[in-house]
């Protein structure tokens, strides 16, 4: 008989219980949100308190189970995920674990049935093996067959009012439905043969079409914990070697095609060689944006993958008035990113923009100036709306210059495709030419009808004839004109622009994609017809080009309507993978048929590609989400030789998105679908086998005169700053091994946003924005063990902790908060009219600390992984020491420089606000106090640790004397 006893009180609210197996009265309880504690059901009172958080990441925990050997706990999310605790490294389980089986009872047969009963069934009475006849309770197959009924889709006005918390979604009823109710309508079949539903005529046959968007290639957000980016998270989406970007900063949607330029190596070497005094220069960001890449694939490849921040490069793009006057400079809740066409059009101006910008700023010194004002002005223009470039040229002249010496910069010999342009008056017949290169082609798609292939609209937009006004010099006054642009060599490296950031450019991609996939809508369709009918309402002014949000007049052309087969991969693409072609003599493109040898002609191979994807039709949170990824192929000796075999790793094609980077196949890299992906960009390259190597080393340009060239940019006198550090003397450069000591200080530009779940916890949507304010680095310890002197200054000594760099950097960003209790910068010290401190360009404190990187200094300091996250430098993990990590029990807190430095050193800092400098010095100590911890046995540094910790404890980790007061 059973008796109630004692409630048990818990830590969270229980959800699921399991007795574990070896212990009569364990009990193991689990609340919704993963917090797993362990009791003793018989004595709670005497049971220590055994706590433990799964790391569910807000997913609900919907299945606990415990193994038969009572050695592992298993618990599973809503987020599809198994999460295992075991009691020790090696748990054992056992294989033929299974509940015991028992014989069946026997059930005796009833005596008699009356004939008035209606409980007792008749199968209860057993047949005879060989029973032929039918009986009266056997119904037909077509009456037993079980069918499922479809379940409608959801109403759109559901769709559009609700209100998302954590998974569960809440919206009000709309009218004509009832609550907790959904309708099932009769399917009546039309002569066609189609299924309609009589009473949801809201939602079109679209939406009830299988609609999927592949995993790899969907949108995802970054997701932070309390002490910030969640590595272990990053590593579920990237298990290779290569490294992704950030997207959490604006502008990233630049992120795909700052990869594909980074495996351009030609372009790789050219930016990695470059260094100028240029304080917003695009070309020397992208050098150390792509050193900071080749530093995180040359980390170990068995650790977490390394996720770059692009931070300083678009901290600098944003600066440039070009960026702003192209309309770059577009955030992520502008109206305008709503529009289908938007992003296609903002990736290829970008690339157009990036181009002509590397193209200016990597031009001789004694060039640049003679050449800037043709490329700023000329350069940087939109395509018409018809898909013609004849603006976007770098409208240079080809003829030498008065040296004798083109002004050519190894950007535009790279990408650059010669061209010309032959105008001539139908009045007078007067004819003029101008040669000139396009750094991105377009391919011209205006009356393009029916099949087309690649290859011949390849050869149509390299010689494209157009008629337009134009002056006339001749006559003197605007006159029709007839324009041919014809080209006339071909670069290494070929950059086409797909051409489909309009509706037409769009509408003829979609008819390419489904002609190919869909050969039967090729035979009947009537191009006339759908472009003839015209959208509900009042038409547009702008027709097919508008690019309005919310437009609320019609507009021309229908919906395309895709089949099912365009899910997969097909073995037939219109893109190619290879172009063999050739330039003829007098002018334009010739691409090898299928029936032709490629013999006589140049061979380029499909090296990357931006695509763009869409999945504003997946659900509601998606709705208006179209974002950029990029396909890239990656030379085999790039990779890392310790990387295990995959399926795709002969093809050596990934795609990146963001900071995701997963492998594919080659057919899948050159296969796009008319619903979902379409190629932005696409990107050939010349001679691949023979020249698309990376492993090769180009040389460093920054050199130890970076510290020659140390100015201070406050206008103040000299008299009034205050130089608080000893520059370097020649003869005391740091080498390889030498330990310096780094602290650094930063100001927040956005505060952080964050959003509230259900369960009443913050979740952080988007960390805060913090800029370097002030660095400091002092001399430490030299690796032959020697004092740190200096022939140039002999009454100085040892100078160890003197620092040597102490740069305040100055911003022109609006500061939010200068967070002077923790950092020490007052309002002004970032002022170049008002700063009394030693004042420089992010830039140039940025190249001092990258020649300390590249000569292998070890740093030493507290929490430098934030520090150089911030500065964006991505130090290697064997030349970083950080005292936050020595003085560390493993899942135990991370513990202040504040109460190391009382704890080990008996001092007493930050007492009012942080200094940089005592920062620095005091890691430095700590750092000497542990390796004499250290000497003297590891066991003795455990019971140090202990004791830092049981000190810590009763303490609450407060300072004694200090915090209080």
């Amino acid at each position: 008989m059973l008796r109630s006893l004692s409630p048990v009180s818990v830590v969270g609210e229980p959800f699921l219980l399991r007795f574990l197996p070896a212990f009569s009265s364990q009990l193991a309880v689990i609340s919704a949100m993963g917090q797993l504690q362990i009791l003793d059901a018989a004595a709670p009172a005497a049971s220590a308190l055994q706590l433990f958080q799964v790391n569910n990441e807000g997913a609900m925990c919907m299945a606990l189970e415990v193994s038969s050997s009572c050695q592992c706990l298993a618990v599973g999310d809503a987020g599809g995920y198994v999460h295992t605790f075991a009691s020790n490294a090696s748990a054992l389980f056992n294989s033929f674990s299974r509940p015991t089986e028992f014989a069946d009872p026997v059930e005796s047969l009833p005596v008699s049935i009356s004939m008035d009963d209606t409980t007792t069934p008749f199968t209860s009475i057993p047949f005879p093996l060989k029973y032929s006849e039918p009986l009266l309770s056997d119904w037909p197959e077509q009456f037993t067959r079980r069918k499922f009924r479809k379940v409608p889709p959801i109403d759109h006005a559901i769709l559009a009012n609700m209100r998302m918390v954590g998974t569960i979604g809440y919206a009000p009823s709309p009218a004509g439905h009832r609550p907790n109710q959904v309708s099932y309508s009769t399917e009546k079949q039309t002569q066609r043969g189609q299924k309609h539903s009589g009473s949801d005529s809201t939602h079109s046959k679209e939406d009830t079409e299988c609609y999927q968007v592949w995993k790899r290639y969907r949108h995802i957000e970054m997701r932070y914990t309390k002490g910030g980016l969640d590595e272990n998270e990053l590593a579920r989406y990237n298990s290779t070697p290569l490294c992704g970007l950030d997207n959490t900063l604006p502008y990233s949607y630049a992120n795909s095609l700052l990869q594909v330029l980074y495996f351009i190596p030609d372009l790789r070497r050219i930016l990695l060689e470059h260094c100028c005094n240029r304080e917003f220069c695009l070309a020397c960001e992208l050098s150390f944006l792509f050193h900071m890449l080749d530093v995180g694939r040359n980390q170990d490849p068995n650790g977490q993958p390394v996720t770059v921040q692009p931070s300083n490069f678009l901290r600098a793009f944003r600066t440039l008035p070009e960026a702003s006057a192209m309309g770059l400079l577009v955030a992520e809740n502008h109206p305008e990113i709503k529009i289908k066409s938007t992003l296609p059009r903002l990736a290829q101006s970008w690339a157009r923009f990036i181009l002509q910008q590397l193209s200016s700023e990597t031009l001789p010194q004694n060039k640049i100036v003679k050449e800037s004002a043709l490329i700023t002005v000329a350069g940087l223009v939109e395509p018409d709306r018809d898909g013609t470039d004849y603006s976007v040229k770098c409208e240079r002249d080809l003829s030498p210059s008065e040296d004798g010496h083109s002004p050519v910069s190894p950007i535009s010999k790279l990408f650059g495709v010669e061209q010309e342009q032959t105008s001539r008056c139908t009045k007078c017949g007067s004819e003029t030419s101008k040669t000139s290169l396009v750094l991105l082609s377009s391919l011209t798609l205006q009356d393009l009808e029916g099949v087309q292939s690649f290859e011949n609209v390849l050869e149509k937009s390299f010689d494209v004839t157009n008629v337009t006004p134009a002056w006339c010099d001749v006559c003197q006054k605007y006159q029709i004109t007839q324009q041919r642009r014809r080209c006339l060599a071909l670069p290494p490296v070929l950059a086409l622009s797909c051409g489909n950031d309009t509706y037409k450019g769009f509408r003829f991609w979609s008819d390419q994609l489904q002609y190919l996939l869909d050969p039967e809508v090729a035979d009947g369709c009537d191009s006339t017809e759908s472009q003839s009918q015209l959208g509900q309402g009042k038409p547009c002014r702008y027709g097919l080009e508008c690019t309005r949000p919310n437009c609320k007049f019609g507009h021309g052309g229908q919906p395309m309507k895709h089949s099912a087969s365009f899910t997969g991969i097909s073995s037939n693409h219109w893109v190619p993978s290879e172009l063999h072609c050739k330039v003829q003599p007098e002018g334009g493109l010739v691409c090898v048929k299928p029936n032709e040898s490629p013999d006589e002609f140049l061979s380029y191979s499909l090296v990357a590609a931006v695509c763009w994807i869409d999945e504003s039709k997946l659900e509601t949170k998606h709705q208006g989400k179209w974002h950029l990824v990029s396909t890239v192929q990656i030379p085999p000796d790039y990779l890392s030789p310790k990387r295990p075999k995959e399926e795709h790793e002969s093809s050596n094609w990934f795609v990146f998105n963001d900071f995701a980077v997963n492998p594919i196949t080659p057919d899948e890299a050159i296969s796009f679908f008319p619903d979902w992906k379409l190629p932005c960009l696409l990107f050939y390259s010349k001679d691949v086998a023979n020249g698309f190597h990376l492993t090769d080393h180009p040389s460093n340009p920054i050199t130890a005169d970076v510290f020659k060239e140390d100015k201070s940019l406050a206008q103040k006198s000299e008299g009034l700053q205050r130089i608080s550090f000893l520059p370097l003397a020649t003869d005391e450069m740091p080498g390889k091994g030498d330990l310096v000591a780094m602290d650094a200080e930063f100001v927040t530009l956005n505060q952080e946003e964050a959003e509230l779940r259900s369960d009443g916890k913050s979740t952080t949507v988007r960390p805060s924005q913090m800029s370097v304010a002030r660095v400091t680095v002092i001399r430490g310890v030299r690796s032959n063990g020697l004092s740190w002197t200096s022939v140039e200054y002999p009454r100085q000594g040892n100078m160890e902790g003197l620092p040597f760099i102490d740069d305040y950097i100055a911003t022109q960003d609006q500061v939010v908060d200068y967070l002077t209790k923790f950092s020490g910068i007052q309002p002004g010290d970032l002022d170049i009219a008002s700063s009394s401190k030693h004042l420089t360009t992010l830039k140039s404190t940025y190249m001092k600390l990258r020649f300390l990187v590249d000569n292998g200094v070890t740093f030493v300091g507290h929490g430098l992984k934030n520090d150089f996250r911030v500065i964006n430098l991505l130090v290697p993990s064997s030349q970083v020491i950080d005292t936050v990590h020595l003085f560390h029990l493993p899942h135990q807190r991370m513990i202040s420089l504040r109460f190391l430095a009382w704890h080990f050193l008996d001092l007493k800092i930050q007492s009012v606000t942080h200094d940089s400098v005592e920062d620095a010095r005091t890691a430095l100590r700590l750092y000497r106090r542990y390796q004499e911890l250290k000497a003297k046995g590891d066991d003795f540094l455990h019971e140090s640790l202990q004791e830092l910790y049981s000190v810590g404890r009763r303490l609450q980790w407060m300072v004694p004397g200090l915090d209080e007061e």
